[in-house]
């Protein structure tokens, strides 16, 4: 019984995460579009779009698992993190069209201080060490 529970356990610390790490992606990613775009870089939009479309596929692939395998100490603060994902798809066309950077910058920055939460709480609640 015990071995199962550390199982799951681990199995949950795993799917956080896996979580935590696409939402770093995507912040990373927006951050650094903003940035070649200031600078005045050319940047393939079909291909940043392309490469956040996989870690956005990843943040609802684990968000999903999160809430099979638990805990659910942080579903609000995941659901909160998967809300701010959805209207990336809106602001990536917006800068494919505008080719301002700019609009990205805050969006990347809630996503981190939500993973940061996220991992705030694990770490409080002891589900992360």
């Amino acid at each position: 019984m015990r071995d199962r529970h550390a199982e799951q356990e681990a199995r949950s610390l795993q799917s956080y995460a896996d979580l935590l790490q696409a939402a770093t992606d995507i912040a990373r990613t927006l951050r650094q579009t903003a940035e070649q775009l200031d600078e005045g870089r050319e940047v393939d939009m079909h291909e940043v779009v392309a490469v956040v479309d996989g870690h956005i596929g990843q943040v609802r692939r684990q968000g999903t698992v999160v809430r099979l395998v638990g805990p659910r100490r942080a579903f609000d603060l995941v659901t909160s993190l998967e809300d701010q994902v959805a209207p990336v798809y809106r602001l990536l066309a917006e800068v494919a069209r505008s080719r301002d950077g700019s609009v990205l910058v805050e969006p990347a920055r809630r996503l981190m201080r939500s993973r940061d939460a996220i991992t705030d709480h694990l770490r409080e609640t002891g589900g992360l060490s």
